[in-house]
């Protein structure tokens, strides 16, 4: 979700506060000299948790693989059902290949609505056929650490193919394949992914890579046409989606006849992969000698400054592309996001219907509702949203907005999007909120656990913490949180209860 829209979520969060028991209300409190953590028990099993997986991920880099090994299995141990974050490393477990971790921490939580969709997705994208032995599990795991981290795929290839250790799996073959293409060797990579394939064609990482090698070897329609299989698996959540379209951008790049064009792509794959420097860099390099395309990298280069809340830049660049090429979509949607975020609704809304005739996806859509909504036409724009998610009713940005103008249905649209982006802190705190509301204080616990995994500096955190504690009677541990989420954000108060007027559609 853009950093902006989360504004968005202060409105459904400040009216789930204004219906909170006046028993729980608070009065302002300044920030003084109490230095004493508002809750111990979660600093402390927080940094435990973050300091153990740090530590796995630097050994299993190192390739001291057995010791992160050890290090994920603790975590799993630790996770409970109301630990979804743990969810997340159970990802990163599955990429090393540490399957039989990945299944334990699986079978350890709740399969409930918010981890069903990621399950899914990373057995889709990630398994072999079969489960492999915890021995060939930790050896292959080594493999993958040497070929992708420590600069030895040719050596860990050959050793690989000559070693009769590992079972024959399609997993084996993969790592073989990875080695191959890692040391540059292509027709040797594609014949090896070729062979997992062949054993399991449905795993979505054997395709990316064979579409990669494809795209490298200037194979280019086939390697769109393994692109365009890819693209056929409805991946729900956000994580896999951006995997996908990763693979996307770099088989792009390596097919584009033109270097305007692969630069475009260079830098799209690079943004989605959270390298948004590098992208910059590539883009503001392009600009010097691009005689076509130029909307293209102008376009891109604004939407990364707008995802990155950089928004006068943002504006300025997607107005060029713009004015180079007014059907320039990309283009066109950051204008219009911008101009509705610095409250320009006329503006916005032309953007956004501008937009809507060069895509047929729904996100101008929703964007020409919000804007009807904040011009003050409600009956429109709520009439939209109800035609919308008929056909949407995954699409995180629709579900979000719509709450505006249906706020009745946050116990269905909140937990939605949660079981798609598992890591938007704005969400756990409007769970959270809407437990305190109605009383459930051991779930607003259990959401704020999850958002102090992914922010521990959230005022707002605090604040709903405090509000948990007095509930229970803890008046000193409910000072102290609200001394906290003052030292966070002064005007706490003002934001939490007064809200953003402009924003604000409560009951």
């Amino acid at each position: 979700m853009n950093k902006f829209k989360l504004v968005i979520l202060s409105s459904i969060l400040i009216s789930l506060v204004s219906a909170v028991n006046a028993e729980t209300a608070l009065k302002p409190l300044k920030a003084g000299t109490e230095t004493t953590i508002a809750n111990i028990d979660m600093v402390l099993k927080d940094n435990y948790i973050k300091s153990k997986y740090t530590s796995a991920e630097n050994r299993f880099i190192q390739s001291n693989v057995k010791a992160s090994y050890d290090d994920f299995q603790d975590l799993v141990l630790r996770a409970n059902h109301d630990d979804y974050v743990f969810l997340l490393y159970g990802i990163k477990m599955a990429e090393y290949g540490l399957f039989d971790l990945t299944d334990t921490l699986i079978q350890r939580l709740d399969n409930n609505h918010f981890t069903a969709s990621y399950i899914k997705d990373m057995r889709r994208y990630y398994y072999p056929s079969s489960l492999l032995s915890q021995k060939d599990i930790i050896g292959l795991a080594d493999a993958y650490s040497n070929i992708v981290y420590n600069n030895m795929a040719l050596e860990t290839t050959s050793e690989l193919i000559n070693s009769v250790t590992f079972e024959e799996s399609d997993y084996k073959n993969y790592l073989i394949a990875l080695g191959y293409y890692k040391s540059n060797n292509l027709p040797l990579a594609l014949k090896y992914i070729d062979n997992a394939i062949k054993e399991n064609n449905v795993s979505i990482n054997y395709l990316s890579l064979k579409a990669k090698i494809l795209a490298d070897m200037k194979k280019s329609g086939q390697a769109l046409k393994i692109l365009a299989e890819i693209k056929k698996t409805p991946f729900l959540t956000i994580d896999f989606q951006r995997k996908v379209r990763a693979t996307e951008e770099y088989v792009l790049y390596k097919t584009s006849k033109q270097d305007a064009l692969k630069d475009y792509h260079l830098a799209y794959y690079y943004h989605l992969q959270d390298k948004s420097l590098l992208a910059t860099k590539v883009l503001q390099s392009a600009i010097l000698t691009a005689k076509q395309h130029s909307s293209d990298i102008y376009s891109l280069l604004g939407r990364i400054y707008y995802e990155n809340n950089e928004p006068t830049k943002a504006e300025e660049f997607a107005l060029r592309a713009y004015q180079d090429d007014k059907n320039n979509y990309l283009a066109t949607l950051t204008l219009a996001d911008v101009t509705y975020d610095s409250r320009r609704y006329e503006n916005a809304l032309k953007y956004y219907k501008k937009a809507k005739k060069q895509t047929k996806d729904a996100t101008p859509l929703v964007g020409i509702a919000k804007s009807y909504l904040a011009l003050e036409q409600s009956k429109k724009a709520k009439k939209m949203y109800e035609k919308l998610l008929k056909k949407n009713k995954m699409n995180e940005d629709l579900l979000v907005e719509s709450l505006k103008v249906i706020p009745q249905r946050i116990d269905y649209y909140l937990p939605r999007v949660a079981s798609i982006d598992l890591a938007n802190n704005n969400i756990w705190l409007g769970l959270a909120g809407h437990a305190i509301k109605d009383g459930n204080y051991t779930m607003a616990t259990t959401y704020l656990n999850n958002s102090y995994y992914i922010d521990e500096n959230n005022y707002k955190y605090y604040y709903y913490l405090s509000l948990v504690y007095r509930a229970k009677g803890d008046i000193e541990s409910a000072n102290r949180s609200l001394i906290k989420c003052a030292d966070i954000n002064a005007d706490y108060e003002a934001n939490m209860k007064s809200g953003y007027s402009e924003y604000y559609y409560g009951n």
